[in-house]
């Protein structure tokens, strides 16, 4: 699943269910998603974890990286839609700002 791809399926069951699968980079991919839902979540934290230190090393700072990438092409996409909307916006009545 891409980043601008349905995320129906990015549940914790699911996660846990890739980790028990040895799956973890696509646990980690769920448990990373679901933290940025949901940040003050602890189990969400230990199970992400977990699941990291599964995975073969690799810097560390990637993931801090990685994480702000997602989160700018989210943003971008949303300013995006932002700006769509705006054109749409109705004038106000008394022609004010």
């Amino acid at each position: 699943m891409d980043i601008s791809g349905d995320k129906t399926f990015y549940t914790v069951t699911m996660a846990r269910v890739y980790a028990d699968q040895g799956r973890y980079e696509e646990a980690v991919r769920i448990y990373r998603y679901l933290l940025d839902q949901t940040p003050d979540r602890l189990d969400l934290r230990q199970a992400l974890e977990a699941a990291t230190s599964m995975l073969p090393d690799i810097p560390s700072q990637w993931h801090d990286i990685s994480n702000l990438i997602e989160r700018w092409v989210r943003l971008m996409l949303r300013q995006k839609t932002y700006r769509r909307l705006q054109k749409f916006r109705v004038p106000s009545v008394d022609g004010g700002v």
